[in-house]
């Protein structure tokens, strides 16, 4: 029903993904699948509200009411089968502006906040900026690249760091994992045992493939609901970050209103009128965009993973659980920092999220973005065959 293989020219619409190569220090002639924003339009309800809102011409003040609250309950209900309360949602601009406030408002300065890398660079970074201390748990992978949580360490550091708050990626970016009950389970129970809240990114929970099922880490138990805040928006599964829309789902009163009084002192207050009209669309009249939307990129990745397998074994990609962001193992290519940049930039002419970035057991690790039409991904993997074969 929809077409995802259509190219669109996406230069000069101040995209961050197009637009910016030289203002980033890279070439133009770079391609770019680096930062998580997919190549597809988003679907024709969203664009229709949109230019509803923008037809009657009032952009002034807004509010969320009580049914917006509700399709989001209903939208996580019937994706994800949790049943959230409406009165649990604060609504805030973005997923890392509402992380930030979350951590402003339940922990205090040198306090320590604790992250599994490698691991959404952004994280670290809103840790430090807010003066709390940084803990980096490390996730361990195996042979084919399949990582999970050494819980040992994972227990220890929070006991020796006296950690307040563990930030969970679920689904993992970049290593793509779905976390499965027994590992959320076990990532709770030490949490309570030691009393850590847990912050849980779920932005990539509509993006799983195959057996797996995105777990929302307060549905395990009335005690992680308690313990936890969940964090999710509409912008990754539509591709509406721009409309700066974005849910903080926090059970207990107490912390729900801390975080919406640390969300008020920064003075946004309201969300735009359009990421409203958004959200509403995006929830109610697109699940059959969503499920085809996931089978074509699923699709893309297995055409990547099986490429990289027959023409390029020496890249070896981990399968992913989820997330539309294949992270790929380049260390066999025996190259430092400075080689695989040269290799990806300037020899294969792509423009990707460096391993690094995302930690250091991140390096010799890229990071590509399978969400855009197929021919894309085509000139991505020929140009790396070609920079790597000749």
């Amino acid at each position: 029903m929809f077409d995802f293989d259509k190219v669109y020219d996406r230069r000069g619409t101040n995209s961050l993904k197009w637009d910016c190569a030289k203002d980033r220090h890279h070439s133009e002639d770079e391609l770019p699948l680096w930062v998580a924003d997919m190549d597809f339009k988003a679907p024709e309800p969203i664009i229709k509200a949109v230019h509803d809102v923008t037809d009657k011409g009032f952009f002034g003040y807004t509010v969320d009411m009580h049914d917006d609250r509700k399709i989001v309950c209903d939208w996580l209900e019937r994706r994800h089968g949790y049943a959230y309360d409406p009165e649990d949602i604060i609504f805030t601009p973005g997923v890392v502006y509402a992380l930030t406030q979350a951590v402003i408002a339940l922990t205090e300065p040198g306090d320590a906040v604790m992250i599994s890398e490698p691991v959404y660079y952004p994280f670290g970074a809103l840790v430090n900026d807010t003066k709390r201390k940084l803990v980096r748990n490390v996730l361990q992978p195996d042979d084919d690249g399949r990582y999970s949580i050494d819980f040992d360490a994972f227990e220890k550091q929070i006991t020796e760091n006296d950690v307040k708050v563990y930030i969970l990626c679920s689904p993992h970016n970049p290593v793509g994992r779905v976390w499965g009950k027994e590992e959320l389970k076990k990532v709770g129970d030490i949490c309570l045992a030691h009393g850590v809240l847990v912050f849980s990114d779920e932005i990539h929970a509509d993006f799983v493939y195959e057996e797996n099922r995105h777990i929302p880490f307060a549905s395990i138990s009335p005690e992680f609901e308690a313990g936890s805040l969940t964090f999710t928006s509409p912008s990754k599964t539509f591709n509406i970050a721009g409309l700066q829309i974005a849910e903080i789902l926090a059970h207990d009163e107490k912390k729900r209103n801390a975080v919406r009084r640390a969300v008020n002192a920064t003075g946004y207050i309201e969300v735009p009128v359009t990421g409203l009209a958004a959200l509403r669309a995006a929830y109610t009249e697109c699940d059959e965009w969503v499920d085809e939307l996931v089978s074509y990129i699923y699709d893309n990745i297995i055409y990547m993973e099986k490429y990289l397998s027959d023409k390029i074994p020496i890249l070896k990609m981990t399968h992913p659980e989820g997330t539309y962001l294949p992270w790929v193992d380049c260390r066999a290519l025996g190259l430092d920092k400075r080689g695989l940049e040269e290799l990806i930039r300037n020899k294969a002419k792509l423009w990707l999220d460096a391993g690094y970035i995302f930690g250091e057991s991140g390096t010799g690790w890229q990071r590509f973005n399978a969400a855009c039409p197929r021919s894309i991904l085509e000139d991505a993997m020929l140009r790396l065959d070609q920079a790597l074969n000749g």
